[in-house]
């Protein structure tokens, strides 16, 4: 996909004469990617790792330290014209060697250099540490002699046998929770809370100490070596961590993908046994850390460690399985050889793609890696700075110098010293200008559509739900769902023997009472102040009371249709105050949509025109219908219109944990209403049809510039979460 490069360079000079060498340490590997044939240095002191073709390894191979680099390229020119990489070819490859410490020269200035790029290379370990603050590894042990020891005692998890009895077990665990799979919902709304974070990093912990042990034995049983184990401090807590870069230098793909699954393997063969416990066993401290278990072992290792978006195991399975190595690095490459392609018009740089597919994926996964990477790190953030706002703080600060600042400083050096660019450099100046512009102008003063979506439900207009207002025993069902309601109409008859028993000592009461206030009247006048008072206490509460027997007779307020599913089954039930029994349609014409708006979302509501929106539902076929006129109901809301709308019916509005009728949100929200016309809705005059049903409302708003409404979000976000 490149042109072809130069046979000789204007700065062979520089390492023409020199005499080098791979040093001892280093081991030359053959390996295949993609069919074509590939070697690997590897350095066996430093773990460090150099890729590079057969035409190249001809050359380095042959750097003994007695011949000059000239002599060795002219003699391999001489052998093979076709195939030996030009100067500049040269000149770049040994740069990249001794930037990794792969090669020795027999001059005095060559331990003065070593020691200058390991400090480089320390200092950029510690950079890299302070921007991955999150991340943060700390070796404390060569585990590789302990791991030989203790690996034949091991060898039969390496067995066919091993592999089928973990199919086994993951498939039961799956069974297992998909059986059980509302309990496992049910239990999950508890498992951030505070009397449960010991358990959760318990089981974390151990699960972690498994799959990195996994990763550990796997490098052993194909025969390589584990020369550091430690801690990584995943958002400051301490997990278990291996380097396990030594199946880097495999020859075989095939090994290389087990590595990079055999921490994966062994963790989920972990989460089915724990949830095969937690299905098998009652509340309790057991069942709560075999669900921590199963929850951490199964979710983390597909969301984090299996997601090739985050450089952890699934990273480099996915760069073993396509034979891509190095795709953060290479789409990096990509990114820089686009830019000076066809912003500067530069051939000088070579595309690392090997094909035009090659070319479309690496700069797809560059920019899916780097907003993927960016979310994670901002959710992080977020969540370490509700607990603790200085360090969320000064972690906010590192990322935002390392994802913006540091790449900005790059650039600009880039720009001012870059060697390839020298022809260039100018019109680089201009372009980089010119996007940065054009940056600040769309992100801050181009106005772009507004709107956002709010989920919620459709009633016909004055449709009520009913409830009951005091508990008792169901002894009649006047009316039948799906009947016509006029109002004042019964709709179910409660019997209470135990608020019959209250009357009744209410009425023995107040005739005691009036009977004491008679004596005092008689006895003595002027003590009879607190006999009224207790009188008309109790006249009061009887009063109460043979309301409340009125209101075991439910009847409709309003005209319309009784709709109650499961009336049928009430009859001889005990029913508790306050439970929901059904509703009544309303008769009416229209319609009323009553959408769950965000706090966040409500503040561009105020002052906005009360048109232009329209709802959507499911399985209409994407028929938009259009609001007539919508209305933002005062105040903060916080029971919802309908439990469809909640985690416990399916809905997407969080409720609360402690909420067992599913309709408390969990955070308080706004409530928008808006009408809709009958005529728009399709079969509108089925009213069971369309009643309660769950939609989604779109609020198109004033057009406005993308920096004005992403910094009205942050100082929100600020003014909820913190405070300030």
């Amino acid at each position: 996909m490149s042109e072809p490069k130069p046979l000789f360079t204007e700065s062979w000079h520089r390492v023409a004469g020199q005499r080098l060498k791979l040093r001892p340490s280093v081991s030359l590997r053959r390996q295949r990617f993609r069919g074509e044939p590939w070697f690997v240095a590897q350095d066996g002191f430093t773990n460090s790792f150099f890729r590079f073709r057969p035409e190249a390894h001809e050359f380095i191979a042959r750097l003994d330290g007695t011949a000059t680099v000239e002599e060795v390229w002219l003699g391999c020119l001489r052998r093979s014209p076709n195939t030996t990489p030009g100067q500049g070819e040269v000149l770049n490859m040994l740069a990249q060697l001794y930037q990794a410490n792969l090669l020795a020269a027999d001059t005095a200035a060559d331990t003065k250099r070593l020691f200058e790029r390991h400090q480089k290379r320390v200092r950029q370990e510690l950079a890299s540490n302070i921007f991955g603050i999150f991340f943060l590894r700390i070796r404390l042990f060569d585990p590789d002699a302990w791991l030989a020891r203790t690996w034949p005692w091991m060898r039969w998890l390496a067995t066919p046998a091993t592999a089928v009895a973990w199919g086994v077990a993951v498939a039961i665990g799956l069974a297992m929770v998909l059986g059980n799979w509302d309990r496992a919902m049910d239990q999950s709304q508890a498992i951030l809370a505070p009397g449960n974070l010991l358990l959760l990093y318990v089981a974390f912990s151990f699960a972690k100490l498994i799959h990195e042990f996994g990763h550990a034995y796997a490098v052993k049983a194909f025969g390589g070596e584990v020369h550091a184990m430690g801690v990584t401090l995943l958002v400051f807590t301490p997990v278990p961590y291996v380097d396990a870069t030594a199946a880097w230098a495999f020859r075989e793909r095939w090994k290389r993908v087990l590595v990079g699954l055999g921490g994966m393997i062994p963790e989920l063969a972990y989460a089915s046994l724990a949830a095969i416990v937690w299905a098998y066993t009652g509340p309790g401290a057991l069942n709560s850390l075999a669900y921590n278990t199963m929850i951490v072992a199964s979710i983390s290792t597909v969301v984090f460690n299996l997601n090739p978006l985050l450089r952890f195991d699934g990273y480099y399975v996915l760069s073993d399985i396509t034979d891509s190595p190095n795709l953060q690095s290479r789409s990096m490459r990509q990114w820089l050889y686009l830019f000076e392609k066809h912003a500067l018009g530069s051939t000088s740089l070579e595309t690392p793609a090997r094909s035009r597919a090659d070319a479309v994926w690496l700069t797809i996964f560059g920019v899916a890696s780097w907003v993927y990477r960016m979310m994670v790190t901002i959710t992080i953030i977020l969540l370490v700075a509700d607990r603790y706002f200085g360090i969320g703080l000064l972690a906010g600060v590192v990322t935002m110098i390392g994802a913006f600042i540091v790449p900005v400083v790059r650039a600009v050096r880039y720009l001012v010293r870059e060697p390839r660019i020298e022809r260039e450099r100018k019109r680089a100046w201009l372009v980089a200008a010119g996007i940065a512009a054009s940056l600040v102008l769309l992100i801050g003063a181009v106005p772009v559509p507004h709107h956002f979506r709010a989920p919620g439900v459709v009633r016909a207009s004055g449709s009520q739900e009913v409830y009951t207002q005091v508990a008792g025993w169901v002894v009649d069902l006047p009316a039948r769902s799906g009947q016509r309601a006029d109002p004042g109409k019964a709709l179910v008859k409660f019997e209470s023997p135990e608020l019959d028993f209250s009357i009744a000592a209410a009425r023995g009461d107040l005739e005691e009472s009036r009977s004491r206030e008679r004596q005092m009247l008689a006895d003595f006048a002027g003590g009879i102040e607190p006999m009224r008072v207790r009188r008309q206490a109790s006249e009061q509460r009887l009063a109460q009371l043979e309301a409340d027997r009125a209101k075991l007779n439910v009847r409709a307020i309003g005209a319309g249709q009784w709709v109650a599913p499961t009336s049928d089954d009430w009859k001889g039930l005990w029913l508790g105050r306050g439970v929901r029994l059904g509703e009544i349609v309303g008769a009416g014409p229209d319609w009323e949509f009553f959408a769950i708006v965000s706090q966040e979302d409500a503040s561009d509501l105020f002052g906005a025109a009360k048109d232009g929106a329209e709802i959507r539902f499911p399985g209409t076929s994407g028929r938009v219908l259009q609001i007539r006129e919508w209305r933002v109901v005062p105040g903060r809301q916080e029971i919802l219109p309908s439990a469809a709308l909640g985690w416990n019916g399916k809905g997407p509005v969080k409720t609360r944990a402690d909420d067992n009728s599913g309709v408390h949100a969990a955070e308080p929200f706004f409530l928008v209403v808006g009408r809709v016309a009958g005529s728009d809705l399709p079969g509108a005059d089925e009213k069971a049809v369309w009643q309660g049903r769950v939609g989604v409302m779109r609020f198109d708003l004033a057009w406005s510039p993308l920096g004005v409404r992403w910094a009205r979000q942050f100082r929100q976000m600020l003014q909820q979460r913190y405070q300030i």
